[in-house]
């Protein structure tokens, strides 16, 4: 029997997909501005068996944008508020929390979990890369955000192929990593914005709508994939 809390989503979305959120395991890495939208998300949508890899502890500047987080959580791993949170809205959900670098940790942890899909959620190039290259290794799709920062308009933030992307600096620094490491731009899906950059990207400024928007294009997305819209 479906929950009352879901009986809206499962009237919207039909039984069949919402049979395979309820099915879905998703890897979400990083649980910032894009992140911490997309997890809430994932929560309220029925998805109940996720695993959240961040080594952050909650600091006051996250607090104008990181939807997740309070004054009361200040310098607490950000893993383990997030985990608290998906619990008070949904009791029976199966979250494995890891707190640590994704650049630091052994993969095999997410290839042991078995995916349906993994969200990057990160700003590490270096992450970004390794990332993408176990999904391609792994044959599991994997949905990455790009530049978020220092712009405002949130309509302008598109899914898309890395191949296709414009505006955005951090799609032409990982259009050119992903071809080096022998990856096909063509197979990586991505969120970015096609707003131009309103400030110099030497330092990041960020408020909560372009990156709230991102994540929740990206569930949007997971869930098209699920109808076999995509």
């Amino acid at each position: 029997m479906v929950k009352n809390q879901f009986e809206r989503t499962l009237g919207l979305l039909g039984e069949d997909t919402f049979n395979k959120i309820c099915d879905s395991k998703i890897c979400l890495v990083g649980l910032g501005g894009v992140g911490g939208t997309v997890f809430e998300a994932l929560i309220r949508s029925g998805f109940n068996d996720i695993m959240i890899i961040d080594y952050d502890v909650v600091s006051e500047s996250n607090l104008n944008r990181q939807v997740l987080y309070t004054l009361n959580d200040l310098n607490q791993n950000k893993v383990e508020i997030a985990k608290k949170r998906a619990l008070s809205i949904n009791i029976d959900a199966k979250i494995t929390s890891i707190n640590s670098n994704i650049n630091d940790l052994d993969l095999e942890i997410i290839k042991n979990y078995h995916p349906s899909f993994i969200i990057d959620a990160i700003d590490n190039v270096e992450g970004k890369i390794r990332l993408a290259q176990f999904a391609a290794s792994n044959g599991i799709e994997i949905i990455m955000s790009l530049g978020m920062a220092n712009r405002l308009d949130p309509s302008q933030v598109k899914i898309s192929r890395l191949d296709k992307t414009t505006h955005d600096p951090l799609a032409k620094k990982m259009r050119y990593e992903i071809k080096q490491n022998g990856l096909d731009t063509k197979a990586i899906k991505v969120v970015y914005s096609l707003e131009e950059p309103l400030k110099d990207g030497n330092k990041l400024h960020s408020m909560m709508m372009v990156p709230s928007e991102a994540g929740l294009l990206i569930v949007k997305e997971i869930i098209s994939i699920l109808q076999g819209k995509q």
